[in-house]
């Protein structure tokens, strides 16, 4: 009997193992994640291939502190396409935390731009990327009035140029293999939940977990990429901060933590100074 299992590590550069599973706050974040094979998970829906798993972290340590930021990517629906796709993905310290993802039914839609409007108030992002693909933009313009109304925050498009398989494996591949990307376990379960309408031999390509970890380098090697290729969006525009050290980070915050209790002391000090030249005078 061969074994594939090398050919497969070659060829689907992409592994849920990478991972780490664990609950997301909207708000708040550890100061850093350690990775391990510790703790398996086994009550989440796992396609991946054989072999894979997911895992939660091993530890975590600092304090809970608020994300450096958080951004809504949108993947528009085209022509052919039934999905509009989107992910969440907010940064502390180097790590990206994913706090929500799929797909909805249907591009233009009033019923979409609703839902991506409350997605992006519910998770107080930052910032929405758009793919600007067919329409010159057109999706972006029907969006702002709903996004106005229900969360007033800036809007960006982003344009791609190189092959789409490439440039998602150039921009998770980094990230996985040093165990950057945190995913909430309910953004797995509701992946899955959510194409369990569809025909049995078709549902699994609309997942993003099947959908990172049978992507290869071969143009067109996935039926279906959206949800894949908007969660490589929201990571890409973190990639520039990625280099952030989590313990330097730690001992930069507690280091201010200390100059702050130093100046509340030395304040306290100075008021007990005051208060005894007071009373010396009126003593006097």
């Amino acid at each position: 009997m061969l074994d594939t299992a090398l050919s497969d590590t070659d060829r689907y550069p992409l592994k849920l193992s990478d991972l780490m599973v664990m609950s997301c706050d909207l708000e708040k974040a550890p100061e850093k994640c350690i990775y391990g094979i510790m703790k398996p998970i086994s009550n989440l829906p796992n396609v991946g291939l054989s072999g894979d798993r997911l895992y939660a972290p091993e530890s975590i340590l600092g304090d809970y502190v608020p994300y450096s930021g958080s951004v809504l990517a949108i993947d528009p629906s085209g022509r052919g396409k039934d999905e509009t796709a989107y992910a969440v993905v907010k940064m502390l310290n180097g790590y990206l935390y994913v706090t929500d993802a799929g797909g909805l039914l249907g591009g233009y839609d009033k019923e979409v731009l609703i839902k991506l409007a409350n997605i992006a108030k519910n998770n107080k992002v930052n910032m929405v990327l758009i793919e600007e693909n067919f329409g010159g933009g057109m999706f972006t313009e029907l969006f702002k009035p709903y996004l106005q109304k229900t969360y007033p925050v800036s809007i960006e498009e982003v344009r791609h140029s190189k092959q789409k398989e490439l440039r998602i494996i150039d921009t998770l591949e980094p990230v996985l293999n040093q165990h950057k990307l945190i995913v909430d376990p309910k953004v797995i379960q509701k992946d899955y939940d959510s194409v369990q309408h569809r025909p049995p031999e078709k549902a699994m390509r609309y997942m993003l977990t099947y959908q990172m970890t049978r992507i290869t380098k071969d143009r067109g090697s996935l039926a279906h990429d959206d949800r894949l290729d908007v969660l490589a969006m929201a990571v890409a525009y973190w990639v520039e901060q990625m280099s952030a050290n989590a313990e330097q980070e730690i001992l930069d915050r507690r280091e201010q933590i200390l100059d702050e209790e130093l100046d509340r002391f030395l304040e306290g000090i100075n008021t007990s100074n005051k208060r005894v030249k007071t009373d010396t005078w009126i003593g006097l």
